[in-house]
């Protein structure tokens, strides 16, 4: 599997909605560091859409990369934006709202993802600021420094350049990148093989 250029996008999602595969889902976890586990124990809907958006993750992260991905390579620290342990390699961001969950992931380039449930006019505006503060790795105080342009946002002196995604029915998502995305690859994972490696 060849590794794919750094303007395609490469989107993993899912919906929540179908019966939760609870013994792919606890192999899944017991192989990821041992806090990110503590967090994701339980049966929480939080706790099965961020543990989907590992699974997710590690999808995107093998497309992105050419190579299969381990839960043990993602890094998880408090207060900072998850990534793969080969740094500069490829990054990428997860989001969940409602029954979806999507996971962004770029080659050697930055991505933030957002996706929010609903139809609400102001929606598609707060996913793109979340996305950007997502990809730079900021903190929420940040979103009242990104400035939309016509071709994304701004923050910081940073140009982020957006795409809009229709995958999820009946939500607003975005992904805000540092480089122009020139194709996007979507590919929607039923939740019975989410966690088939």
């Amino acid at each position: 599997m060849q590794a794919v250029e750094s303007e395609t996008l490469i989107l993993y999602h899912t919906d929540l909605r179908d019966e939760w595969p609870q013994a792919a889902a606890r192999a899944l976890a017991v192989r990821l560091p041992y806090l990110k586990r503590l967090a994701l124990s339980g049966a929480s809907e939080a706790a099965h859409a961020s543990l989907a958006g590992v699974a997710l993750a590690l999808r995107a992260l093998g497309r992105a990369t050419g190579r299969a991905v381990a839960a043990a390579e993602l890094h998880f620290e408090a207060e900072r934006k998850p990534r793969l342990a080969e740094a500069g390699a490829a990054d990428f961001s997860i989001a969940h709202s409602g029954p979806y969950v999507g996971c962004a992931a770029l080659p050697a380039a930055r991505v933030g993802l957002d996706l929010e449930f609903g139809s609400a006019p102001r929606l598609t505006e707060w996913v793109a600021r979340e996305a950007v503060v997502k990809a730079a790795g900021l903190g929420v105080r940040a979103l009242r420094e990104v400035e939309l342009t016509e071709a994304g946002a701004r923050c910081r002196g940073e140009c982020w350049y957006a795409r809009v995604l229709a995958e999820f029915p009946g939500a607003a998502a975005c992904a805000m990148s540092n480089v122009p995305l020139r194709s996007l690859e979507a590919r929607c994972v039923p939740l019975a093989e989410l966690f088939d490696a």
